[in-house]
């Protein structure tokens, strides 16, 4: 793709085998994830598109957290059931919530050494540029893959990403595109919508058609693919 044409790094380093040291800061263990991760992928790409998330792995049994960094170019955010519209938020609150692992799911915990009831969850630490959120409208069920009309509620303006981080800081994001899918899981038709940088209007891209909507239009039931561009960076004190 892209970005393995762009990559800044021309020759691919030697793998590390060596962990973080789970020593150091969660801070710290970011800023080494992250500067790993650069070794090997770095481009303009990379930064606008990449963020990092934080998950945290906490056992049931003696309380021991592990905490590690991971990159991430989308978000894939489920969406609530049980009601109609919900809105972008409970996606994120959702995606974000505390999730018990038992059974079969138990991870083995790191202090026990054996596998443990543990819980897990995700917060988001780094923001990238280009905020991308895929919403989760194909779900599996036991006979076929069953797609979810269920209307989301999203900001075209100030998506405020504050509550579903890890830290202090935070970044207000602008919608500026939107890819909907209509149709079933088997088949279906694409369009965009999308923000003009300059005249602030809205257009619709239909294969070879483009026609001017309005705001109202761009939230629907057909809504896949948001793309937010960030536009304040601050850290609250």
């Amino acid at each position: 793709g892209l970005h393995e044409d762009i990559n800044r790094i021309t020759t691919r380093p030697r793998h590390l085998t060596t962990e973080i040291d789970d020593n150091l800061s969660e801070s710290q263990k970011a800023a080494e994830a992250w500067k790993r991760y650069l070794r090997y992928d770095d481009s303009k790409i990379v930064d606008c598109f990449v963020g990092q998330l934080k998950s945290t792995l906490k056992c049931s049994v003696c309380g021991h957290k592990s905490v590690t960094f991971d990159p991430f170019w989308d978000l894939s955010l489920p969406i609530p059931k049980g009601s109609d519209p919900v809105t972008l938020q409970q996606c994120l609150s959702l995606f974000t919530k505390e999730e018990v692992l038992d059974g079969d799911e138990k991870p083995t915990c790191s202090h026990c050494k054996t596998r443990q009831k543990c819980t897990k969850s995700f917060t988001i630490h780094r923001c990238p540029k280009i905020l991308v959120l895929h919403l989760k409208r194909f779900s599996p069920s036991e006979r076929f893959r069953a797609k979810l009309n269920t209307r989301v509620e999203f900001p075209l303006t100030n998506l405020d990403l504050c509550p579903y981080m890890s830290n202090s800081h935070y970044v207000m994001y602008n919608l500026y595109a939107v890819s909907n899918h209509s149709g079933s899981t088997y088949s279906g038709h694409y369009t965009a919508s999308c923000l003009h940088p300059k005249s602030g209007e809205w257009h619709e891209c239909n294969d070879t058609k483009v026609s001017e909507v309005s705001a109202s239009r761009v939230v629907s039931s057909e809504a896949y693919v948001l793309f937010y561009e960030a536009a304040t960076q601050s850290s609250r004190l």
